[in-house]
């Protein structure tokens, strides 16, 4: 691999996640659901969350969302929770949670 070509999958993810955390939206959301994906990264699942996002007061929208979470806080992400997120403003369909 070269110093110059893209980054392996897991760097931009990670990339991406310190960019939505800098840059992203203040949101909350809202667990409607969560799949199990049988992935795991670095010992997490990863897990497929369906969730009912809201920012700036705004009319809540739906987000299927995919994240790595670490087994000691899942059950912090259960249906009915609701949760931080940081939202990307040019996509307001990728979102972080935390």
């Amino acid at each position: 691999m070269n110093d110059d070509g893209p980054l392996p999958e897991a760097g931009r993810r990670q990339a991406d996640a310190q960019r939505l955390m800098a840059t992203g939206l203040v949101g909350q959301a809202t667990v409607e659901a969560l799949r199990d994906t049988g992935m795991t990264i670095d010992g997490n699942p990863r897990v497929e969350f369906d969730l009912l996002v809201t920012v700036d007061d705004g009319d809540p929208y739906p987000v299927t969302h995919r994240q790595a979470v670490s087994p000691l806080v899942i059950g912090n992400f259960q249906p009915g929770a609701s949760i931080p997120v940081r939202v990307d403003p040019a996509d307001r369909t990728r979102v972080l949670i935390g």
